[in-house]
């Protein structure tokens, strides 16, 4: 009897422990971002913090007693889930529990973690951690298919990047959803906006065309930034910094916390100096940041005012291939030359002097569980010039009349001009986000005007024209209506496929008039519609991978040089790719990989071809066809907790098909295949992570391929590839009474490799950007 008895406790205690192992991943409802390590508890004390495998990227594993136990699933800032029912490759949605400011605006256009697109997030610590006083392109460049340039050489002033071969100007970059991108240009000026990291918390970039935005749109890649959000706690900290070329570096940020349960405040002052290593490319650099948020139970308002002034000196014309041997820092920027054009003098004003204003207003409101609303105005405001020395300028240029002195006429003059940019940019958006347990909806639009003038005005003359005007000797004037609207859904079709699908109607109308330099005299209005569909699926293997693919439509309109630079007088023509992303992302324990192939065909792309405008301004032109073609391969592994290994690297081949130049005055050649300039064919970042203790040292060695600097395919044209390695040593402590303390050493190009990153074609000869040698960035960071 007693053995029956003890027989009995062994069944039931088999029956009781016996278990059901569960896998599956916890992402934010609003988001669709993980939710690094949920915590899943039976009770408020008891939680099965030894029968779970957790995951910064929101894969868990638990063991359950059987698939209907009963559990609660948490997380700090989320309200908690309870559970059931569970299935194999569940996916468990947790909700915010306050809408984060500014969240509406960023979601509508940020891809998810489920979207079937390329594309790389950081969060608020790696912003922090690459932040070192070089402007926002270097806090990117190692990130996949990116390569960063610095017309200074040192990381400060006038910077920018290209995603796969891709300039700036068809990068699509939003601050909380507006658009950054000048309207007319479509570039973005990083100088404008210095120390921009110090108030960003969330940054992804997308590769390829990715979802539908706000602005032109993105034909090579996109950059959604938000702002810091609200603390409930009160901070300071103070940033200064300092390094190599008389660099110094001043930044304070502090904020209100909770006030009455509702209320914050958040404010940043921030001023960056810099001699720059090419010679007199100094730049002075001021910003600021400030946000007043509102928020109540279902609703939160958030007023945000944020902007910089610039004054740095001109080196955007870099160094042509003799000197670059002989002397790379020479820089040809005010330049002052005798009669046999020897340089005997350098003007002290060859400055570029211009500040921009960022005015935005966010309503976010969660009308139910399921629908949430966002509404947002903005207006950015543009102002400022270039000054610039000009010898023997003709009178005519500048509708003039000639002198005549003691019978002898004069018919040009040296003399000193600003050449004005004044803009105006003003704007809305809305968007509503429905969020259901198997799908996600965002239905939004927005509209936006520009009206900006361009003019010139001459400061000093050595010879004063009777005539000389009092205004400008060019005047005129752009305006650009842009609006859009679009639909997007995620769909989850069961536990480990999904779809995408989103849909964009796009309307520009844009015109300008008046005169240009040297009484150019024109005119030109465009209106264009475009459709632009984006449709992928998703898979999630029983490992945990996500197996991605996706095709997308861009269309773009050309930009106001397109416009005035139209080769043959022939009006350039809109753009058009076509962009297929098949993907796969995966972890095992402590090593996760992703493998991303892309296919971008053009159709009238317009390419750069290797030469700049009066003001520095790359020229570009449309060719018939082009592709981009390549891989992405990106992991990371945590070999031990002292050691860390990321990389990043991009194979690729971007071709002009048939590619055709004008041969004399009225033949044409046709060259076939070649190139696409500036599209090198690898890219590599490797970063060797060592952490002990409080201190963090990392290797970071980086290759860029051969880039041509012409379509043409001439050997002779082309910027050499490089190899660089930096190096970071941080120390990060908390100290009594005092608060955390972050300090660090950066050093650039490790063993002073020469090299250029950037360079164009002039004529038949190359002009280079020469880049640094060995320098140092160095700061103490005092969180209070």
């Amino acid at each position: 009897m007693k053995q029956l008895f003890m027989l009995g406790l062994i069944a039931l205690s088999a029956v009781a422990y016996s278990q059901t192992s569960i896998s599956g991943r916890v992402l934010d409802r609003e988001t669709g971002e993980p939710v690094s390590y949920p915590q899943f508890c039976r009770n408020a004390d008891e939680c099965l913090t030894e029968l779970t495998e957790r995951s910064a990227d929101g894969y868990f594993t638990v063991n359950l007693r059987s698939a209907t136990s009963t559990l609660t699933v948490n997380r700090v800032g989320y309200a908690s889930q309870t559970i059931s029912a569970w299935e194999e490759g569940m996916i468990i949605y947790l909700s915010p529990l306050s809408n984060t400011l500014n969240q509406v605006e960023i979601t509508a256009i940020r891809a998810s973690s489920l979207a079937p697109f390329a594309k790389s997030n950081l969060n608020e610590e790696d912003i922090e951690q690459q932040d070192v006083a070089r402007d926002m392109p270097y806090i990117l460049e190692n990130t996949a298919s990116v390569v960063t340039t610095s017309d200074a050489g040192a990381g400060i002033g006038y910077t920018g990047l290209r995603i796969r071969g891709s300039d700036q100007s068809r990068i699509n970059v939003t601050i909380n959803g507006v658009p950054v991108n000048d309207a007319e240009s479509q570039g973005v000026f990083w100088v404008n906006t210095p120390d921009l990291a110090s108030s960003v918390s969330q940054l992804q970039v997308q590769r390829g065309v990715g979802t539908s935005t706000n602005g032109a749109g993105a034909f090579g890649g996109s950059i959604n930034m938000q702002t810091k959000s609200f603390s409930e706690e009160a901070y300071a900290d103070i940033h200064l910094g300092g390094g190599s070329f008389n660099t110094q570096r001043y930044t304070i940020n502090f904020g209100s916390g909770l006030i009455n349960n509702h209320w914050t405040i958040d404010a940043r002052a921030s001023r960056i100096l810099s001699d720059g290593w090419i010679d007199r490319a100094s730049s002075n650099l001021r910003s600021y940041y400030l946000s007043v948020g509102y928020q109540a139970e279902k609703t939160t308002v958030n007023a945000v005012v944020f902007g910089g002034r610039e004054r740095t000196y001109q080196a955007w014309y870099g160094t042509d291939s003799a000197t670059y041997e002989a002397d790379p820092t020479f820089n040809w920027a005010g330049a002052i030359y005798d009669d046999n054009w020897n340089v005997v003098d350098y003007y002290e004003d060859q400055v570029d002097n211009y500040g921009q204003d960022y005015y935005q207003l966010h309503v976010n409101h969660e009308l139910n569980n399921t629908w949430n609303l966002g509404v947002s105005g903005f207006y950015t405001r543009g102002a400022g010039y270039y000054q610039e020395f000009q010898q023997g300028q003709s009178f005519a240029d500048y509708g003039l009349t000639p002198i005549i002195s003691g019978g002898d006429t004069i018919n040009s003059t040296d003399l000193a001009r600003r050449l004005w940019l004044d803009n105006h940019y003003y704007g809305a958006l809305a968007n509503v986000t429905g969020t259901w347990d198997d799908l996600r909806v965002v239905i939004g639009g927005a509209w936006s005007q520009y009206d900006g003038d361009h003019y010139g005005t001459i400061l000093w003359a050595r010879y004063a024209s009777g005539s000389l005007p009092k205004d400008q000797f060019y005047l005129n004037n752009s305006v650009k209506t842009d609006w859009n609207t679009y639909a997007k859904a995620e769909y989850s079709i069961n536990s480990r496929l999904s779809a995408y699908a989103d849909l964009q109607i796009r309307n520009v109308a844009y015109n300008g008039d008046g005169t240009e330099e040297q009484n150019f005299i024109f005119t030109f209005e465009d209106q264009l519609t475009f459709f632009n569909p984006k449709v992928g699926m998703s898979y999630r293997t029983k490992s945990g991978g996500n197996v991605y693919a996706s095709y997308a439509m861009a269309n773009r309109e050309p930009n106001r040089k397109d416009y005035l630079n139209a080769v043959g007088g022939e009006a350039p023509r809109p753009e058009q790719l076509q962009d297929v992303e098949l993907g796969y992302e995966g972890s095992i324990l402590n090593f996760s990989w992703s493998a991303n192939g892309y296919y971008m065909y053009y159709t009238d792309q317009l390419v750069l071809t290797g030469e700049l405008d009066n003001v520095g301004y790359p020229i570009r032109e449309n060719v018939g066809e082009s592709y981009r073609m390549g891989i992405e391969l990106s992991s990371a592994w945590k070999v031990s907790n002292l050691l860390t290994i990321r990389e990043n690297l991009t194979l690729s081949q971007n071709q002009n098909i048939n590619y055709i130049v004008s041969v004399g005055d009225s033949s044409t050649q046709n060259l076939g295949n070649t190139p696409i300039a500036y599209s090198p064919s690898i890219i590599a970042n490797v970063n060797f992570e060592f952490n002990v203790s409080d201190f963090k040292l990392e290797l970071i060695p980086r290759y860029v391929g051969k880039q041509y600097l012409s379509n043409t395919g001439d050997v002779s044209l082309t910027l050499p590839s490089y190899f660089i390695t930096d190096a970071r040593l941080s120390f990060t402590r908390q100290v009594e009474g005092i608060g955390d303390v972050r300090a660090y050493v950066m050093a650039n190009n490790l063993f002073s490799r020469e090299y250029a990153s950037n360079g164009y074609v002039y004529g038949s000869s190359v002009w280079f950007y020469p880049q640094a040698p060995l320098n140092y960035l160095f700061g103490i960071e005092l969180s209070l």
